[in-house]
């Protein structure tokens, strides 16, 4: 910090230094909040916490993300789950706690989405290879050949030995539909564990807040308009959630013969989901611990009409169905939470 040309009394000095660091409780002064930014697990990830040591808590935080991105990164060779994927076939692995929850967790919002979810979907994300291949787009026959390989049903978790086993070689899990939620879930637990009882965490368009904002206010979200990213489609006053969660076609893409080709894939069918642009799920803690995990990935593949009654067995969440003809659909308990920017 760059002091000033003029003196001022050691105790003085003391407060000004604590003020401007933050993150310390004072009968006198509001604590500033402490933001950090880092790039992990492929996306920007921002952490803004306010309360009593909290860029200690915030980088705690941050620790949880590397440690998830290193175990199930499948593009490092030597993650766990590169590990499992090279074992396909062949024997068990043995992981990390978290992976087996991360698994667990997944294969049963696939059960609850009739597979329009499904971690076993590697060699599908691989022959696309969205964002590494530019504009390759696959064979039809291709694409028929490594459908069989897609079936979380073929994922075996063991959870007393914690080992992980995909019966049929070939097979690979890509986690990057539920790794970052489960991430994020991870550092919330952190910061809380620290005392911080105000905080906000973006993972790339996923938020999971904590309490309320320092002055006292709920926190508000915006969800991005998916063919116009300078744009807010719709904000949202998080006075009754906690957790929101989006996907969308404009993430990772690329247009070919004036076709959009996004990185979410239907499993079934090996290739994209054309009906929405982007789905927002809106709901806490308490819902998710009565009804399992959700992705909002599986919602894209489903599209409007089924997504809507899947969300029936879901209670408790909240949904933006955003179309690509710009089609917006709010959910009931969502009508006087959330402020569009158009109809």
């Amino acid at each position: 910090m760059r002091l000033p040309h003029y003196k001022v009394n050691a105790a003085l000095l003391l407060i000004i230094i604590v003020f401007t660091a933050g993150c310390f409780p004072s009968a006198f002064f509001q604590p500033k909040p402490y933001k950090e930014t880092q790039f992990l697990m492929d996306t920007i990830i921002e952490i803004t916490a306010s309360g009593p040591d909290c860029e200690t808590a915030v980088k705690a935080a941050f620790d949880e993300f590397r440690h998830i991105q290193k175990i199930s990164d499948h593009f490092n060779p030597d993650s766990q789950v590169s590990k499992i994927n090279q074992m396909a076939g062949i024997s068990p692995v043995t992981v990390d706690h978290d992976l087996i929850n991360m698994v667990t967790y997944a294969n049963d919002i696939s059960k609850k989405t009739d597979g329009a979810f499904d971690i076993s979907i590697g060699p599908l994300s691989d022959l696309w290879g969205i964002g590494h291949k530019d504009d390759f787009v696959p064979a039809k026959e291709d694409i028929d050949k490594v459908l069989p390989l897609v079936d979380y049903r073929k994922i075996q978790v063991n959870k007393d030995n914690e080992t992980i086993y995909l019966e049929q070689n070939g097979m690979k899990l890509d986690l990057g539909g539920v790794a970052k939620d489960y991430a994020l879930n991870k550092a919330a637990e952190v910061l809380k564990a620290h005392g911080i009882k105000s905080a906000l965490i973006n993972a790339g368009g996923d938020i999971q807040i904590i309490g309320t904002k320092p002055d006292g206010k709920p926190w508000r979200i915006g969800v991005q308009d998916p063919r116009n990213s300078d744009n807010i489609i719709a904000k949202i006053t998080m006075d009754s959630w906690n957790i929101s969660q989006t996907s969308g076609d404009y993430q990772r893409f690329f247009i070919k013969n004036g076709i959009r080709y996004a990185h979410i894939l239907d499993p079934k069918t090996g290739k994209q989901a054309p009906e929405l642009a982007s789905v927002t799920l809106i709901y806490n803690d308490s819902a998710i611990a009565a009804v399992g995990d959700i992705a909002s990935s599986a919602f894209m593949v489903l599209g409007l009409e089924k997504g809507m009654s899947a969300l029936q067995r879901f209670p408790g969440v909240e949904a933006i169905f955003i179309t690509t003809d710009n089609k917006i659909v709010v959910t009931p308990g969502l009508q006087d939470k959330v402020e569009l920017s158009q109809q």
